[in-house]
């Protein structure tokens, strides 16, 4: 994968922006001038997106768009569980102008509804590992939110103080760390896994990203000559997922939620915390003086296999029977032009456009993600992959493994069937 800079991009304008977020931080809003009078007339844009930790942000670029355009209102929704929310809304022919949709399975499932952008002005923009997870046929139908990576999130004082003087690459000095921290009187972890995202797709991952070729595994299952108890490293997925309960909360972290998890870490609660480069915002907002970095999460005892999941998660779209097809294409392209204003140096996100630049504000997570990168050692998110919503779906089996009522192979028994239902539709 190519030296990546990064972004994620969230997005809306409006003179009333509706947001509906469950993100920590506050939602004061925002304070900008009376916009201008126009006489085009009133266009209302409906936009379906995720990333709710940047949701104030999104709010002051929607509040600025409306300076500058009087005559649209960009009715924005941010919400976790983007998939529910847009078949509720396209069954019931409330379809949005704009939405999320994962790379790869998300493109492909929604390929009939999308309108081709291969000739917007901002496409010989995107960096090049942007564009496979968008492409059919030749075809680019997405503009990238954002390359990402995820990992360990750790605290570097907590560590020091338990002794461990370096990150671990392999499953055994994983267990040492937490032995150690264990013994220093320091919780590993608060997992967050009340969130789908979590648990069933990020760290689910893992095992799957690891495979050598997980197209081809993936693409196995899909047609039924593999399942899913034949991934190799899928033991020691539930091996990393055992630390996380015994070293953490237990049965306990299937009712923790995202901001709890990310307030315990950044108060300093806890020593580690499974998440990505999108949490540098509100960590720092709860404590920007906090010492923190990310390491890959190992599933061997050979510290070369160790790598970081990283990719583009989702791209925006554009709802190709739009009544707002101009103007919707016409807000990308203000969000391309403003992207470093907005996207970069406002939401602190890692541009997917060579013409953004990074900054050292993005902070200490892009900088330890971009040493991955740097050394090739990488691995893809190999989830975008998975039949369309299957990562709420594993996440229930999953919780009940957490919590003591399921073991691992009746896990993976029904994991396999969830796929295979989703599979034959």
């Amino acid at each position: 994968m190519k030296k990546n800079k990064w972004v994620a991009l969230t997005a809306t304008a409006a003179l009333t922006v509706s947001i509906l977020s469950a993100c920590a931080g506050g939602n004061e809003p925002a304070k900008t001038a009376a916009p201008a009078q126009s006489s085009a007339p009133k266009v209302t844009l409906k936009l379906i997106q995720g990333k709710v930790e940047v949701t104030d942000q999104v709010k002051q670029m929607a509040a600025d768009y409306a300076l500058e355009n009087p005559n649209v209102t960009i009715d924005a929704q941010v919400i976790r569980d983007v998939d529910t929310m847009l078949k509720t809304r396209f069954a019931s022919g409330d379809e949005p102008d704009i939405f999320f949709v994962k790379s790869f399975s998300g493109i492909k499932d929604w390929n009939e509804r999308l309108y081709d952008l291969s000739n917007e002005p901002w496409m010989s923009q995107v960096m090049d590992a942007a564009l496979p997870g968008m492409t059919i046929n030749g075809k680019k139908f997405g503009f990238p939110v954002a390359m990402e990576g995820y990992g360990f999130i750790y605290n570097k004082d907590l560590f020091a103080k338990a002794g461990i003087d370096k990150v671990p690459t392999t499953l055994t000095e994983l267990k040492q760390a937490n032995e150690k921290l264990k013994a220093a009187g320091i919780p590993s972890y608060a997992e967050g896994y009340k969130e789908g995202f979590v648990l069933g797709r990020n760290l689910f991952n893992l095992p799957f990203a690891y495979a050598s070729n997980p197209n081809d595994l993936i693409g196995k299952i899909n047609a039924g000559t593999a399942k899913v108890q034949d991934v190799p490293l899928m033991n020691n997925f539930f091996d990393v997922l055992d630390m996380t309960a015994k070293y953490g909360k237990g049965a306990e972290s299937v009712g923790i939620s995202y901001d709890n998890q990310v307030a315990e870490f950044a108060n300093g609660k806890t020593a580690m915390m499974q998440q990505g480069v999108w949490t540098i915002e509100l960590i720092t907002k709860v404590n920007p003086n906090l010492k923190f970095g990310m390491f890959a999460i190992p599933l061997t005892d050979n510290p070369a296999d160790t790598k970081l999941p990283v990719g583009i998660p989702n791209y925006y779209v554009v709802n190709k029977d739009s009544k707002q097809l101009e103007e919707a294409k016409k807000f990308l392209t203000w969000m391309h032009k403003n992207g470093q204003k907005y996207l970069v140096d406002s939401m602190h996100l890692i541009p997917a456009f060579k013409d953004m630049k990074a900054t050292k504000e993005l902070g200490p997570l892009a900088d330890d993600m971009n040493l991955y990168v740097e050394k090739n050692q990488t691995i893809p998110w190999a989830y975008s992959l998975w039949p369309a919503g299957m990562d709420v779906q594993f996440t229930k089996p999953l919780q009940a493994y957490v919590g003591g009522q399921m073991s691992r192979e009746k896990v993976l028994e029904e994991v396999q069937k969830l796929w295979s239902n989703a599979v034959k539709k």
